[in-house]
């Protein structure tokens, strides 16, 4: 009957002890030459009634019973699917790894009045985080989360043996060529650090066939360098 389809959410190690107690004393029970008291088939089904109590309660409350099943994919800025990401909700409840993803499993008794919960992902050694809200309104939802690189720059200026700011200087972040800028009239520029706040980053500096390798932490603190004669 639809109106038991949440036992089959019981998970509840209290219910799953009652129901093995009451399935080990029907094997007794049944094994027995003489007749059975009918005592011992009511403590069966005391046991049984007690083991359904922390669903049957939510159940009969209104909205509740059942479970709703949220599958979330995480993706890079590529829009691939990632597979080492911490994923957890603004309600709690852990996100158990299922083949292509996550799945929270929540109860519909616990859902938020309206429905709303908010879904976080980060990947902490990329530097990459993200988060998707969802309106919880099926038993079975899906939801992805996009990653986004954390907004930490490096920045500073570049200056001549002299310490006069050199302009037209090319800059990078060591493993990220491709993003250099090159340094305005006061000798300044700004990069991506592809790290965390205050992390060292190694920053690479060429002009007029000069060059230098500095290391420098990411972040509002701002690098001198200085080209080398």
């Amino acid at each position: 009957m639809k109106a038991f389809e949440f036992v089959k959410d019981v998970t509840s190690p209290f219910s799953l002890a009652a129901f093995a107690i009451a399935a080990l004393l029907v094997v007794a029970l049944s094994r027995r030459k003489e007749k059975t008291p009918p005592i011992l088939w009511g403590l069966v089904i005391a046991i049984v009634v007690i083991g359904l109590t922390p669903v049957i309660v939510p159940a009969l409350a209104p909205g509740g019973g059942g479970m709703h099943h949220l599958r979330v994919t995480v993706l890079d800025t590529k829009g691939m699917p990632v597979e080492d990401a911490r994923v957890w909700s603004s309600i709690g409840g852990e996100a158990k790894r299922v083949a292509g993803g996550w799945q929270f499993d929540i109860a519909k008794a616990a859902r938020p009045a309206d429905g709303r919960l908010t879904v976080f992902a980060t990947v902490e050694n990329a530097f990459l985080t993200g988060k998707q809200d969802v309106v919880l309104s099926d038993e079975n939802q899906a939801a992805s989360v996009q990653l986004a690189r954390t907004g930490v720059n490096v920045r500073g200026m570049v200056m001549d043996s002299n310490g006069k700011a050199v302009a037209g200087a090319r800059v990078s972040v060591v493993g990220h060529g491709s993003e250099a800028v090159t340094t305005g009239a006061a000798g300044d520029f700004v990069l991506p650090a592809h790290a965390a706040d205050g992390q060292q980053v190694q920053l690479h500096v060429e002009w007029r066939g000069k060059a230098v390798t500095q290391y420098h932490p990411a972040g509002d603190f701002a690098a001198t360098i200085q080209l080398n004669p």
